[in-house]
């Protein structure tokens, strides 16, 4: 049996850990696999965030400006420039499909799409080919947990079967079938047309059982930096934040952790097989396992002598979170250099609305020790949350002017609402409560819920959004620590 993997995960700065997952379960199976890497071929990847330009204050200000204006004209202009400047458009578009053209020479049996909706056009053609080919597609990634965008892409030409969840222990059965031209809807996770909707397959478990990914197809000498990306476990220990569409989605639902052995012996191997000491957790929080977190700081020094690392971490309320001074310090001799954590909000009131679990106190805290042990730290925060007023945009700038020796970058998002979040089914059923609030229907092609926040177009808001972008782009502006620079734009 032969599979082609196509990688439509926005050619990141390392290689796709999905992809990779997908790879070493087909060839453990003996599979011959071919693998679809965009950038390997000259596409773009997408940094997460650099030091930021000068301009860019007012070109940030504009850009939320023309998203909240009581305008319609200007924001359908934002939409249109937007669309115009989104990944996958026509270039990469010939690029991916002229490589996939090329890798059909090998003949596949089958062929496999992890990708984000913005990509569906590529997926069509790629559809079209293939059907004309008689090759089977199954389409997987976590937005195919709504059922009606799961409709949508399994109406797309040639596709055999849309997958939400984590394939890895019944994959072989799924693709056997479909090379067979059997139906496939009884595997918990596949979206099929005769029963209209996604019977989402257990969490995966235990994750110890998976084999490590295979990173072998990917073009390393192309990344700005050798970075592995490993995840120590699935989920997220405090798993109730109002807005986040994590949890509710494959890697989430339940929070999983793999055993300190079986990380260790993967970033053994990764590192000796791709000559790499660069890492990036990728686990949404990786503090949820208070041991395995302390086992990591303890043993990875042994396994990498030079290692540097970055991680997503949570201030949480746990009257333990591993965070302590002493943790941070340990944390930073073990080599890690750089570390994610969300703010969200300055304001007290509208944390608790996101059920974010945040004590600002604790998180001021966190923020001296670690900039005192040396570790570069980027957060994120949110303007725009239902309830959220212009003083609360206040006490979140105010925060950050009086952090702001201990930050190096910050990432400012406006809210996004997202299906089945509990802020989005909150919407729906008490709407009366947010009068300002305009809830449209699930836009299938981004997976996101489109909706409109009057108080955004207001004067007051306006001079509060400013005063915090202003905030935010002085610290943009910092150079990262010497330790931490090679981990620019990756997290």
């Amino acid at each position: 049996m032969r599979a082609l993997v196509i990688d439509l995960n926005n050619f990141s700065r390392y290689p796709t850990l999905s992809v990779g997952h997908l790879t070493a379960t087909l060839r453990s199976h003996d599979v011959k696999v071919d693998v679809l890497s965009p950038f390997s071929k000259g596409v773009t990847s997408y940094p997460r965030l650099i030091k930021a330009r000068k301009r860019e204050l007012y070109l940030n200000y504009l850009k939320h400006w023309s998203a909240v204006t009581q305008n319609k004209l200007f924001r359908d202009i934002r939409g249109i420039i937007k669309k115009f400047h989104q990944p996958g458009g026509t270039n990469d578009k010939e690029v991916i499909l002229d490589h996939f053209k090329e890798l059909l020479t090998k003949s596949p049996d089958i062929i496999l799409i992890s990708t984000y909706t913005m990509y569906i056009d590529i997926c069509r053609d790629i559809g079209q080919i293939s059907s004309e080919r008689n090759i089977p597609v199954i389409i997987g990634g976590s937005v195919f947990v709504e059922n009606e965008i799961a409709k949508l892409w399994n109406s797309i030409i040639g596709v055999s079967a849309i997958y939400a969840g984590e394939p890895e222990f019944y994959l072989m059965e799924i693709i056997s079938e479909l090379i067979d031209g059997k139906c496939v809807a009884q595997y918990p996770g596949v979206y099929a047309l005769e029963k209209e909707t996604t019977q989402l397959a257990a969490p995966l478990a235990p994750l110890d059982n998976i084999p490590f990914p295979d990173f072998s197809d990917f073009s390393w000498d192309l990344y700005p930096n050798r970075v592995i990306p490993i995840m120590t476990g699935r989920g997220c220990e405090w798993d109730i934040c109002t807005f986040c569409s994590d949890v509710t989605t494959a890697s989430g639902r339940t929070f999983r952790s793999r055993s300190i052995e079986s990380v260790l012996g993967e970033i053994k191997l990764q590192s000796s097989r791709f000559d790499a000491d660069l890492i990036a957790f990728l686990d949404l929080k990786l503090n949820s396992d208070i041991h395995l977190w302390r086992e990591l700081i303890a043993q990875i020094s042994n396994v990498i002598p030079n290692v540097r690392w970055t991680a997503s971490i949570h201030i949480d309320t746990r009257i333990d979170n591993g965070l302590s001074r002493d943790d941070l310090f340990r944390a930073r001799a073990a080599g890690l250099v750089r570390i994610t954590c969300g703010l969200e909000s300055g304001s007290p009131k509208v944390l608790k609305l996101m059920a974010k679990g945040i004590k600002l106190k604790r998180l001021s805290t966190f923020l001296k020790d670690a900039h005192d042990a040396g570790i570069s730290v980027r957060m994120t925060s949110i303007i725009g949350y239902p309830g959220e007023e212009p003083e609360d945009v206040d006490l979140t700038a105010q925060f950050i002017e009086e952090h702001s020796d201990y930050i190096e970058r910050i990432v400012l998002n406006r809210f996004t609402l997202m299906p089945n979040t509990p802020i989005a089914r909150k919407l729906k059923s008490q709407g009366h409560d947010f009068p300002y609030m305009q809830i449209n229907e699930l836009d299938l092609h981004t997976g996101i819920i489109p909706h409109e926040n009057k108080k955004l177009g207001t004067r007051k808001y306006y001079i509060a959004a400013f005063r915090l972008m202003k905030e935010i782009h002085k610290i943009n502006q910092h150079p990262l620590l010497e330790s931490a620079k090679e981990f620019e734009g990756v997290m």
